[in-house]
């Protein structure tokens, strides 16, 4: 008998989970340092620049989180399933 090394399914979801937080806390972190050194160059120390930037590091990540969890094609079209009805 063959013995298969399966991964079982909490683990995957484990890496996944792993792997969106990690881009949560790089792509926050990286918007609050351009956040910061925009407000401190360019808009005289306003807060809107920090908020905006570190914003639209939480939405990529949003965004990538959904790609990871998502199973799509490269098209962005719904994978095909193996079940034929």
């Amino acid at each position: 008998m063959a013995v298969e090394n399966k991964i079982p399914s909490e683990e995957i979801v484990n890496d996944k989970f792993d792997q969106a937080t990690a881009n949560l806390l790089v792509k926050t972190g990286l918007g609050l340092s351009i956040g910061i050194v925009a407000s401190a160059l360019l808009f005289k120390r306003r807060m809107w620049p920090v908020t905006f930037f570190t914003g639209a590091g939480v939405g990529a990540s949003y965004a990538d989180a959904q790609r990871i969890f998502d199973s799509v094609s490269a098209l962005g079209r719904p994978a095909a399933s193996n079940n034929s009805a």
